[in-house]
């Protein structure tokens, strides 16, 4: 069989507005990376109870995953598998964050304000995990093409980028200043951009899906009506090159949601260095280098080598970047940290410029790691439906979600108890909050620490990860096999 008939082909635009996916289901990832400053200063909410909340629903939005991907597997409709839960999702989260935010300072304090913020973050959850149901499977949906599936990789990183750098820009340099504060304007502000940038993407995205994701014939793999959570776990036991990308892949998560956290950017920035607004700058210098980095790595790399090439490079250089990084802050001086155009600046230093390398390559390293798992789980996608006859890209999405949402729930449940630890019990740090070593340790080890730790993991797992793309071509060869044989079978 040869190429131009073994692989279905996705057009470019198709691949750039699915693209879009990744940002409108992340953008609220993103806004919620600062909810607990409006669950301790809004709600009403401790600090260890806001941090320990933000795991136990993440928790709930993770098993609420596995149940959406067993709908998922079972729906097939005139508009596809996944078209009828994004434009459900992108509704509902529109509605749900704003009834997160508006109705309960509408409510006095006390228990039923906690009680009414609690049932309408269950809801918003569900609402943001229907959109996240196809994120994960948007690269096997559109195509098979090992090399596109790393195209698709590529601009998924490119479009993380533009949203990771950006909002810091947005949020430090544009609505901080303007509200003073992590308060309800603040909250009120950052929703109206978050929202109305997700329900576009997510447009754009039912718009790419449109070609592919169509109502499977009959002939054509489907779920068993019996399939339940223990067959799904069984999936993942069985699946040896799942299990492995769910090691791999997750076990740095932790750390990358981390360098992320609200809390740790404030305490690197505003209280290390000694201003806040120094994120910004950095994300906007940063930028463009690493979107530069993604295209080398998951573009060049992944369309000639493969993603877990891609993924293997990237974890290397994340590793070394992280090390020099901390040896970095600690023998060099963080209050030189400066850049044009922003206060303080008075030329450029040692530190600033050799922070803007590492920072950029950490950026891009990370971005190439995170980027390269969207084409390696459409892989482990087709995987399974060689493996074990059954095309089941909801419930592996959604197993592959699960270990994600538990991991990185734990990052502010870890900040808040190393926090309290050292004091700060009713409220975190503010950008006001006086320099100390333990803070400063907390601030490098969220930054970078733990990074080391989940990079390593990572290269242990990538060892037992074999889908190369000679293994993929055998396999899509197969699988295009079988449908043909299928379809021969229907007609007579």
């Amino acid at each position: 069989m040869n190429g131009s008939t073994q692989f279905k082909q996705a057009t470019w635009p198709q691949m750039l507005m699915a693209a879009a996916m990744s940002i409108a289901v992340n953008i609220y990832i993103s806004y919620t990376g600062y909810i607990n400053y409006y669950l301790t200063g809004v709600v009403g909410f401790s600090v260890v109870v806001a941090g320990s909340f933000v795991t136990v629903f993440r928790i709930w939005d993770a098993v609420t995953d596995v149940g959406m991907g067993m709908v998922v597997d079972r729906t097939n409709t005139r508009l596809g598998k996944f078209r009828p839960f994004m434009i459900a999702g992108g509704i509902g989260s529109f509605v749900s964050s704003h009834a997160l935010i508006y109705l309960p300072p509408m409510i006095s304090e006390g228990m039923l304000r906690k009680a009414a913020f609690i049932l309408i973050y269950l809801l918003f959850v569900l609402m943001t995990t229907m959109q996240a149901c196809a994120l994960r499977a948007s690269a096997q949906v559109l195509t098979n093409d090992p090399k596109q599936r790393a195209t698709m990789g590529m601009l998924n990183g490119i479009a993380l980028t533009l949203l990771y750098s950006g909002m810091p820009i947005l949020v430090f340099s544009h609505i901080m200043p303007m509200t003073r504060g992590f308060n309800l304007e603040f909250f009120t502000t950052l929703l109206r951009y978050t929202s109305i940038i997700s329900l576009v993407c997510i447009i754009m995205a039912i718009l790419s899906f449109g070609r592919h994701d169509v109502k499977r014939s009959d002939n054509e793999a489907q779920p068993a009506s019996s399939f339940n959570i223990k067959e799904a776990l069984s999936v993942l036991v069985n699946n040896k090159q799942l299990l492995m990308l769910v090691l791999s892949a997750r076990t740095d998560k932790l750390a990358t949601t981390l360098q992320g956290n609200a809390t740790i950017v404030v305490i690197i920035f505003a209280i290390v260095a000694g201003n806040s607004q120094l994120s910004s700058a950095a994300n906007a210098y940063t930028m463009w280098p690493s979107v530069i980095m993604i295209l080398l790595g998951v573009g060049a790399l992944g369309r000639r080598f493969g993603a877990k090439r891609s993924l293997v490079v990237s974890s290397w250089g994340g590793l070394a970047v992280c090390v020099l990084s901390i040896l970095l802050w600690i023998f060099g001086n963080p209050h030189s940290l400066a850049f044009p155009d922003y206060e303080g600046f008075h030329g450029w230093t040692f530190f600033t410029i050799a922070y803007l390398v590492l920072w950029c390559a950490m950026k891009g390293f990370g971005m190439v790691a995170s980027n390269s798992l969207n084409p390696m789980l459409a892989d482990v996608i087709d995987y399974e439906e060689y493996r074990g006859g059954k095309y089941l890209p909801g419930i592996i999405g959604a197993l592959f979600n699960l270990a994600d949402k538990i991991i990185s729930s734990l990052g502010s449940t870890v900040i808040a108890l190393l926090c309290a630890m050292i004091g700060f019990t009713s409220e975190l740090p503010t950008v006001d909050t006086p320099y100390s070593v333990p803070l400063f340790a907390i601030g490098l080890l969220g930054m970078y620490g733990l990074s080391v730790i989940g990079l390593i993991i990572n290269l242990i797992c990538l060892r037992f990860y074999h889908l190369t793309p000679e293994k993929m071509a055998e396999i899509c060869g197969t699988l295009a096999e079988r449908k043909a044989l299928g379809a021969d079978r229907s007609s007579c």
